[in-house]
């Protein structure tokens, strides 16, 4: 079971879905999962899986992927991380996942049943209305990344950059660092480009002294949009 009193996740996370509930609401959702731990790389859920759990982030991150047909390539449509709580689409709408879950870095999560969660909601209306509060936000960034679709390459990637420096990432010294174990062929799917074109525009960022580019991390040395947040 997951400590309650592991359970206060860090401020910048968007959600922070357990932050928003008072202790004795934690401790019972908290009683009605598991903890689970998942190495880089581990599949959570495939997407079509019936009856998916809802996880709770503690610690790590987890790319939602989706493919529009059998035989196509997946494409990252959402990155959580801690405080986030996945899967709730599913569960509300009691069908199978609609998307798989992979785990990016070490990850560990409460994996809550289907029913129990859709039980907890329902027995603690301030919940609900911080799960729709959630889903609201999370509809909301979805459709600001969908409407860079038609923008070149290098518009895409800052713009995905710009965001995950905002959500995910932390200072170090003279530059903002996202560490949420993404390469650059994941940053494609992330924006539905080829990784090739996706390594050029991160060489020219590098080369105008925007990033720095380590194992899996990027450090946001300069802004990098008019409209993104400052480094």
């Amino acid at each position: 079971m997951l400590d309650a009193s592991r359970t206060r996740l860090p401020r910048r996370s968007r959600n922070a879905f357990l932050d928003c509930l008072p202790d004795a609401q934690r401790r019972r959702l908290a009683a009605l999962g598991r903890e689970v731990s998942f190495a880089a790389g581990e599949n959570l859920v495939t997407e079509g899986s019936p009856a998916p759990p809802v996880f709770i982030v503690h610690s790590g991150f987890v790319k939602v992927l989706r493919a529009a047909q059998s035989d196509s390539v997946p494409m990252i449509v959402d990155l959580c991380g801690a405080g986030d709580v996945i899967g709730v689409e599913d569960c509300l709408a009691e069908r199978r996942s609609h998307a798989a879950l992979v785990a990016t870095k070490s990850l560990v999560v409460l994996e809550i049943p289907q029913r129990a969660f859709r039980g907890f909601l329902a027995d603690h209306p301030r919940a609900m209305a911080t799960v729709a509060q959630i889903l609201a936000s999370r509809v909301r960034l979805r459709d600001m990344t969908l409407s860079f679709a038609a923008h070149k390459v290098g518009s895409r990637l800052t713009a995905f950059l710009a965001r995950q420096q905002a959500i995910h990432g932390h200072r170090y010294k003279d530059s903002i660092v996202i560490d949420i174990g993404l390469n650059h062929v994941d940053i494609a799917a992330a924006i539905g480009a080829s990784a090739a074109s996706v390594n050029l525009e991160l060489v020219k960022l590098k080369n105008d002294g925007y990033i720095e580019i380590g194992y899996k991390t990027i450090h946001v040395k300069k802004q990098l949009r008019d409209d993104a947040p400052p480094v």
